[in-house]
């Protein structure tokens, strides 16, 4: 009887990491349709009010400063915003995820550019939020 408990509860605990990280994966490729859609609300709406970001070349400490990086971004569009996640790698707790994965960016003056993207999340009022990001390119020798 005991050995069906712990197979039972290991199950749902397999379901519910299954479920945390399919939530924190969702945020994140919500948030990148919301930069191709230029949605500013959208683009706003998972991050923390405590927010930091790292990006190329400053950093972004609270939600006003990350929304003030976007004006540049959205100043600068040559065309239609492509913003697509790929190889996105999810490690998801019951309160603390992160999340890397390649981007592709295009539309803006910089042309096409591939960068790395790091968030960390927290679950706050139970909802996902990001608490940091992070733009990162490989350096070049």
């Amino acid at each position: 009887m005991q050995d069906g408990f712990v197979q039972s509860n290991s199950r749902r605990e397999k379901r519910d990491a299954e479920r945390e990280r399919s939530e924190v994966e969702k945020v994140v490729t919500d948030w990148a349709r919301a930069v191709s859609e230029g949605d500013r609300n959208k683009i706003l709406a998972h991050h923390a009010d405590d927010v930091r970001m790292f990006d190329f070349p400053d950093t972004a400490e609270g939600l006003e400063a990350y929304d003030k990086t976007w004006d540049f971004f959205f100043d600068n569009q040559l065309g239609p915003i492509t913003f697509a996640p790929s190889d996105i790698r999810v490690t998801a707790g019951q309160d603390v995820a992160f999340v890397s994965c390649n981007m592709h960016c295009d539309g803006t003056t910089a042309g096409p550019l591939d960068f790395r993207l790091t968030m960390g999340l927290e679950k706050r009022d139970g909802q996902w939020v990001i608490t940091h990001e992070h733009h990162s390119l490989p350096t070049v020798d």
